[in-house]
């Protein structure tokens, strides 16, 4: 029999910069499941969190980043866990920040870099990452009645303090 579960959610973090999107992508550490591959974030949601604030949480633990819009996406992706028996959904979201923002890592990842969405496509490994970044492209970067329908209204500072708090 098969199950389904949600446990964890990506995150496409982005900035402007000189007009352009440029897409966060995370290196993993030596020592860890996947060690070397680039990615956005992602992470486990916690019990009775939310998608929304599971990302907001995750995107403050990976990056130090607070980022001042979010989206829901229209794409969840769909896997197999590793051993085969649970259909899993991964919903997506997108977070924007700001040009200047500085990236503070933890232990989970080595290197950052803020790259085109061509060279995101080609650092990701999973096709449904570069599927990802297609849909942040189409629903959020064009604007519009789509952009506007899919932004999370975020009370500002609210991972911060339940992180810390």
């Amino acid at each position: 029999m098969l199950n389904l579960g949600i446990e964890k959610v990506e995150v496409y973090v982005w900035r402007r910069q000189a007009r352009r999107a440029q897409f966060l992508a995370l290196k993993r550490s030596a020592g860890r499941n996947l060690a070397g591959i680039w990615q956005p974030v992602t992470g486990k949601m916690e019990r009775l969190e939310s998608p929304f604030e599971a990302a907001r949480r995750e995107v403050l633990e990976e990056t130090g980043l607070e980022p001042r819009r979010w989206w829901r996406l229209e794409r969840t992706t769909f896997y197999l866990d590793a051993r085969g028996r649970t259909l899993v959904a991964l919903p997506l979201l997108a977070a924007e920040v700001g040009p200047r923002e500085k990236v503070v890592l933890s232990r989970e990842h080595s290197q950052w870099r803020f790259v085109s969405a061509a060279e995101a496509a080609r650092l990701f490994l999973w096709d449904s990452q570069r599927a990802g970044i297609e849909a942040v492209k189409r629903q959020v970067l064009r604007g519009g009645r789509l952009s506007r329908a899919l932004e999370i209204e975020a009370e500002p500072g609210a991972a911060r303090r339940r992180t810390r708090g």
